[in-house]
């Protein structure tokens, strides 16, 4: 049973400061196989997806808009507001 250790993810990290493809991709792998194995089936299927580049494909969804945000925090500050 493969083992993810910080060690695993500093080398994940170091091939990649290195700009080594190749140690970054076998690494990635290394995690995705690792996931498969405990049955976290979807994070290999998104760390998959990262490495082959089908997340691109994917719909997107963003909660960092600021209307998002706003109607939040006024919606948030309203309630407060409210009770006090």
């Amino acid at each position: 049973m493969k083992c993810i250790t910080v060690v695993t993810l500093g080398k994940l990290i170091e091939a990649h400061m290195e700009h080594d493809e190749e140690k970054f991709l076998s690494y990635a792998n290394f995690i995705a196989e690792a996931c498969e194995e405990v049955g976290e089936i979807r994070k290999a299927g998104f760390i998959r997806s990262k490495i082959d580049g089908t997340h691109r494909n994917q719909p997107q969804v963003s909660l960092d808009s600021s209307n998002v945000r706003s109607s939040w925090r006024d919606d948030l500050m309203n309630r407060f507001t409210r009770v006090v």
